[in-house]
């Protein structure tokens, strides 16, 4: 039998800057886990190591193309040292957790949804790539893309120092 642990999604604080975090822990409690830096709990759920692990690696994963994608377009997201930034509004990062919770019951959607996104990973958007899907999977990368092209307010975080003229 395998270990059940907690995956969960919550918020917290450290050296005054806001972030989110996607863990999973053994204890029933998971504010004892990190100490005080955490502030929140917005989703709990419980699973086998071996799932938690899978799991926290997609939502991870989703949460570092949205921030890859927001760089290479010049947002800037403010910076986190334990998660991710708390710019990225909590429906999104619960939308992502939730996904990826909701299809890992599914083994084959599962396996299916994960090269999805680690094909998504390794290209830019490409529209080329949905007239190759069809049924769930072009569903499901429509889905994945709407979720990671998240941009922060404009007017407060593009970066547009870099494209100043220069007389």
């Amino acid at each position: 039998m395998t270990k059940s642990v907690n995956l969960y999604l919550a918020s917290g604080v450290s050296e005054g800057r806001g972030f989110w975090l996607v863990d999973f822990t053994e204890e029933e409690d998971i504010f004892n886990c990190m100490g005080c830096k955490l502030l929140e709990c917005y989703r709990k759920e419980l699973f086998g190591l071996a799932g938690a692990i899978e799991v926290k690696e997609a939502i991870n994963t989703t949460l570092d193309i949205l921030v890859i994608d927001t760089k290479f377009e010049r947002y800037k997201l403010g910076p986190s040292n334990i998660g991710y930034s708390f710019e990225i509004p909590i429906y999104l990062v619960e939308d992502i957790f939730d996904l990826w919770v909701y299809n890992y019951n599914n083994e084959i959607r599962w396996k299916k949804y994960y090269g999805l996104l680690c094909f998504r990973k390794k290209i830019k958007k490409n529209n080329f790539i949905y007239r190759g899907l069809k049924g769930d999977s072009y569903e499901f990368a429509k889905k994945l893309d709407e979720l990671v092209s998240f941009r922060p307010n404009e007017f407060l975080s593009k970066l547009d120092t870099n494209n100043e003229l220069m007389w």
